[in-house]
């Protein structure tokens, strides 16, 4: 190869380089900036209420001086006291730490993150051993009323607690429930019913 054809070689692919990187630069960039913008549930709410829960929703719980996370699977999206309130129902053991929370505070937050490692980390330990967002180098904000939610999530939806009961064993009706918390330690899961007052994704 002579000289002359490397040379015109490094000079096309200098060109591209620079006709390329701004692109991808600008995309990156636009993608890292892209904001949480608010959303109407009833309208604009394009997933499967069937299987929304199974994509390892994040709920956090709590305020600016306190808030725990955890990993969920279970829930349910509709309406609750008139077709116009709508509402997310959640399921939390009393064994788990966000019970707790729960117990002690009006409102919640359910994310969905692209990254899984959050719902792996979420969902493997414990907020009473360690602060599970800052472990995971998530950014804590709040809601107008006050309610926390991480900064990376993909979606938000805020909820305020409407009702709650705590089932026991003689609340069950058929088999499932009954073979299914057989051995189970953490508990009967505790419903909680919340009435959606902020959604916002990207």
């Amino acid at each position: 190869m002579s000289k002359f054809t490397t040379l015109l070689i490094a000079a096309s692919m200098a060109l591209l380089f620079v006709q390329c990187s701004p692109k991808e630069e600008s995309k990156q960039e636009s993608d890292m900036n892209t904001e949480l913008k608010p959303f109407d549930v009833q309208q604009d709410f394009a997933d499967n209420g069937f299987t929304y829960f199974t994509k390892n929703l994040i709920l956090c719980v709590g305020d600016s001086t306190e808030s725990n996370a955890m990993t969920i699977g279970w829930g349910a999206i509709g309406n609750y006291l008139g077709h116009d309130r709508p509402a997310v129902t959640v399921y939390v053991a009393p064994g788990r730490y966000t019970y707790e929370f729960l117990e002690r505070h009006q409102r919640f937050t359910i994310m969905e993150f692209d990254d899984p490692k959050v719902w792996q980390y979420m969902g493997k330990y414990s907020g009473r051993d360690g602060d599970k967002a800052a472990a995971l180098g998530l950014h804590v904000a709040y809601t107008e009323h006050g309610t926390p939610y991480y900064t990376e999530a993909k979606s938000v939806i805020e909820c305020e607690i409407m009702t709650a009961w705590h089932q026991t064993a003689e609340d069950f009706r058929n088999q499932t429930p009954k073979v299914w918390y057989d051995g189970f330690e953490a508990g009967i899961h505790a419903v909680y019913v919340g009435e959606v007052i902020g959604a916002w994704k990207r």
